[in-house]
């Protein structure tokens, strides 16, 4: 700022205010507005006044590109805050920000200063009930602190406050966790920097509300055992240090894990320890909470007491939250109790009164508004409905009081409106699933969800309606790989490569954050780091967003109908199976261009029946020592699943939505011959889902550099464990003679990053290895020459040309089932990239066997054999065979999963056909010549 501005504005401030003579320098203005912003707030006016007259004239000077005017609008815009006129400080703050954004670069202004700009700017966005703009403005500010390494600021850690309340609200309990962690470490590090009582109190009481907000999600996402340890001695510290609303916290968080434990007059007891805390420090709303909690999980759930049940949400209807956003905070507390007292109400019959109750409830977020409201409103409105668990539990809670009340009176109308319902909550899951950024929280919603899908599924088999039932049996199934998907053909390959290189980073922190102390500052950098990426990650992930709005609107455009499958699915196949597996009944479905099958069946004798089953066939001692008794346990799998039915003989399509097991393996008959298998009839191929399928997979991707990959480390010489594969090098020599472009990684070739470079580039993929379904790491493993490639760290910077991908390796095929949306495993990590196709094995394979199996399938591929049908003949040709390799536990453990089209083959043989063509062509060109010059 020049000289001359600056004593101009002096003289004006001096004017204005008793204020001392000051020296004319940017510092002694800065104070100078300070001490006129820091009047009694009963004078905001005449604040008001003189700083937009010392605004006026720093705008006469050209003065406004530096740090002295933009804390002069700050100032501005707190007065306007002091004096609720909330979007003249939104603007000021506004105009603050665009100044040092644009001016980043000059020595003039301060980058450090939109930390606590973004903060107060998110403050202001809440006071206008602008629930978007208070996360964006708080998102800034979280950013802008990372990227100066200005951990330790008052206003980013309020800010990472802010952002765990939210992530708990929307149910990104995972998120909530780990910024929770961040934020409680930051404070408490703060306050070893600060002397001041009321600063120290002020960053204690974030601490321990991060750390309160850290165990509510774990108990939300059924952590409970973590949640009782970190609780551990909470109590004394808490009352040692007279925090009594957090000792009352506990005393709830304890009953929840009490809960757990079944030990519900324990739980009681905490609870109402809790309420008795509450009460005595005046903390009303909190008593209203915690009474709805005794209300609903101690006398409804667990004691069938809906009398005590509805005598404690009366009592908690009297208290109120006092303050400011008190009425948004009582509405949705007031929506959970009046839902509550409607399951009261459902549970005794009184149906009228339930549904009473139910509208009462959404009455609470705007009068009139129901579930179609409220999925209907706008990304910006949808935000504003905080502890979005109660609002999922409210919409699914109704339409099972229809689905009751349909059961108990037949009325068809009562069917229709649960039906209704059932659509608007898996509209509404759809919503929530699309505002989460962690992959376990929309796990966690995903397998909560399953509520909602059997019981629509049971209404539909009540009605032997199919239609809707298929509907829901999709939805009910990898929803997420189907998101994953969606999200892949709105990428760039620049966008892909960003992504790649910071999940990269964020896999490598996290892998050495397992393996170091957690006490050392070698751990608490690595936090650092992992914070600062993923901010980034999310940010890449919003721009994702911005390019796909209607994916992120939540609406899926692979949705599929049953006119679909017959019309597009079943034209080259014969029939389409599905099984959903509830709490109470397994379904099954069988969809034919003919006819259609909807079956229920018992789930303690379905559950039984295939879980002996699965452990006859990956045992071979046991299937030699029994073979009548697995004979028996297959067949009556085949007639669960089949009751009713008639099964066409073809090509058929399976999908569990859950665990595999091999249909093939079915014995479908006994005869004196021996048994008749599944097989025998039916080419058998596996989905996730039945749009799956409809995918296009071909769409973008770029030439492949060769046609096939064989992949076979032989030996694994940093490990005693695994034994050496010998011979598979020698089944990828004859597998290659049937390609002309082919590659083999051999021995020391066949390590794990040349693995994750190569295979991208290739139309089939064969990968002789060992694997494993589980780890150290808790996941999916699979073996090369030189090191481990774990499921979490398959990520490539390519879209994969590959169609085809051939896990010869024990099981593969398996990993950990989520509840809701399938088995992660090999096979998905893959189809996950882009990979349509995929064989994987169920269990521990026998090499010999593999490598027979594995080489006639691509015999018959070669011979242009769409993928099930050559999978089926290489099978039966295993199954022909003299000796034990008739047993299906070396046939069966292979499966298909994906799609099945035939792959053109590049067989050796082309060239050679190319070549005769062109010599005979040749020589009819010469002869032609000759004969034309003998004429002449």
């Amino acid at each position: 700022m020049r000289p001359g501005a600056v004593i101009h504005i002096i003289v004006i401030l001096l004017w204005t205010t008793s204020l001392p003579a000051q020296n004319p320098s940017d510092e002694s203005l800065k104070k100078s507005i300070a001490a006129i912003a820091n009047l009694p707030i009963q004078q905001s006016r005449e604040k008001l006044d003189k700083l937009l007259k010392c605004r006026d004239s720093l705008k006469k000077n050209e003065s406004t590109a530096d740090s002295i005017y933009t804390y002069l609008l700050r100032q501005i815009g707190f007065i306007h805050f002091d004096m609720t006129d909330y979007l003249s400080a939104v603007s000021y703050f506004r105009q603050s920000i665009d100044i040092i954004t644009t001016n980043k670069n000059s020595p003039s202004v301060k980058p450090k200063d939109l930390i606590n700009a973004y903060y107060w700017l998110s403050t202001f966005y809440d006071s206008l009930d602008n629930t978007a703009g208070k996360i964006s403005a708080a998102d800034n500010c979280i950013t802008i602190a990372g990227k100066l390494k200005e951990y330790l600021d008052v206003s980013f850690i309020r800010s990472l406050l802010i952002k765990v309340e939210h992530f708990f609200d929307i149910g990104d309990y995972y998120q909530c966790i780990s910024t929770a962690e961040l934020c409680e470490r930051y404070a408490s590090e703060y306050i070893k920097t600060i002397n001041r009582l009321y600063d120290i109190d002020v960053m204690k009481g974030i601490a321990k509300s991060c750390f309160g907000w850290h165990v509510n999600a774990l108990l939300q996402s059924g952590k409970f055992a973590e949640a009782d340890r970190l609780l551990t001695n909470k109590v004394n510290e808490y009352k040692k240090e007279k925090f009594y609303n957090y000792l009352a916290l506990t005393y709830t968080q304890l009953g929840d894990v009490y809960i757990e434990k079944k030990d519900f007059f324990k739980a009681l007891s905490y609870y109402t320890k809790a309420f008795d805390t509450y009460q005595a420090n005046g903390e009303d709303f909190s008593c209203k909470q915690t009474l709805n909690a005794i209300g609903r999980i101690i006398y409804f759930e667990h004691l069938n007491n809906g009398n005590k049940a509805l005598a404690c949400y009366r009592k908690a209807l009297q208290f109120k939250k006092k303050g400011e956003h008190s009425d948004r905070a009582n509405s949705l507390e007031m929506l959970s109790i009046f839902g509550n007292i409607a399951n009261v109400y459902l549970h005794k019959g009184m149906y009228d009164s339930a549904f009473k109750y139910f509208q009462v409830a959404f009455d609470q977020l705007m009068p009139g508004i129901n579930e179609t409201g409220i999925v209907k409103s706008s990304p910006k409105e949808f935000l504003k409905y905080k502890k979005i668990q109660y609002l999922s539990s409210l919409v699914i809670n109704k339409g099972d009081a229809f689905l009751e009340k349909y059961k108990h009176t037949g009325i068809p109308a009562a069917a229709i409106e649960a039906m209704r319902i059932y659509k608007v909550a898996d509209m509404l899951l759809n919503k929530i699933r699309t505002g989460q950024s962690e992959l376990k929280s929309k796990l966690l919603w995903r397998s909560e969800s399953r509520r909602l899908y059997e019981h629509a599924v049971d209404l539909c088999y009540l009605q032997n309606n199919i239609n809707d039932a298929f509907y829901f049996f999709e939805r009910s199934r990898a929803v997420l790989l189907s998101d994953q998907l969606n999200e892949q053909r709105g990428l760039g390959s620049s966008e892909i490569s960003k992504r790649v290189q910071v999940s990269k980073r964020i896999l490598n922190l996290q892998i050495e954050a397992d393996s170091t102390a957690r006490d050392s500052k070698r751990y608490a950098d690595i936090q650092d780091e992992l914070f600062a990426n993923t901010q980034e990650k999310q940010h890449l992930e919003e721009a994702i967003r911005t390019n796909n709005p209607l994916y992120y609107q939540g609406i899926d455009t692979n949705y599929i109908t049953l006119a679909d499958v017959k019309t597009k699915l079943l034209k080259d196949h014969q029939a389409l199976v599905e099984l959903f597996s509830g709490d109470s009944a397994v379904y099954s479905l069988l969809i034919s261009s003919g006819h259609n099958y909807f079956n229920r069946i018992n789930k303690k004798e379905f559950d039984s029946t295939a879980l002996l089953y699965s452990h006859y066939i990956s045992d071979i001692r046991l299937l030699n020592s029994d073979f009548a008794g697995f004979r028996k346990v297959s067949n009556h799998l085949y007639q669960l699943i089949f009751q009713n039915s008639i099964v066409p003989p073809g090509r058929i399509i399976i999908s569990m939505g859950g665990s595999y097991f091999p249909f093939e393996s079915l014995i479908i008959s006994n005869n004196d011959t021996g048994p008749v298998y599944f097989l025998a009839n039916h080419a058998v191929s596996y989905t996730y889902s039945a749009r799956y399928l409809m995918n296009d997979f071909s769409s973008g991707n770029a030439a492949a550099k060769g046609y096939f990959l064989g992949v076979a480390p032989v030996q694994y010489k940093y490990t005693t464990f695994l034994p050496p594969l010998t011979g598979s090098d020698g089944s990828l020599i004859t597998i290659a003679s049937y390609s002309s472009s082919s590659h083999r990684q051999v021995a020391e070739d066949a390590s794990r990053n040349n693995f994750l470079q190569a295979f991208p580039g290739y139309t089939i993929i064969q990968l002789y290895t060992h694997a494993s379904d589980s780890s150290k790491r808790n996941e999916p493993v699979i073996y090369f020459a030189d090191s481990a490639l774990y499921l979490s760290e398959l990520i490539t910077g390519n879209k994969p040309v590959t169609r085809l991908i051939v896990l010869s390796a024990c099981e593969t095929g398996n990993g950990l089932l989520y509840q809701g949306e399938g088995v992660f495993s090999f096979n998905r990590g893959f189809a996950a990239l882009g990979i349509p196709s995929c064989i994987a094995n169920l269990w521990s394979v026998d090499n010999i066997s593999t490598y027979r199996l594995t080489e006639s399938f691509y015999k018959y591929l070669a011979k242009g054999d769409p993928l099930d049908v050559a999978l089926q003949k290489a099978k039966l040709e295993l199954l022909s065979s003299s000796g034990e390799y008739k047993l299906p536990y070396y046939w069966a453990p292979a499966v298909l999963v994906g799609k099945t089209d035939s792959i053109k083959y590049k067989s050796p043989t082309d060239w050679k056909l190319y070549l005769l063509i062109t010599v005979l062509v040749g020589i009819i060109i010469w002869g032609l010549n000759r004969y034309r010059r003998k004429t002449k």
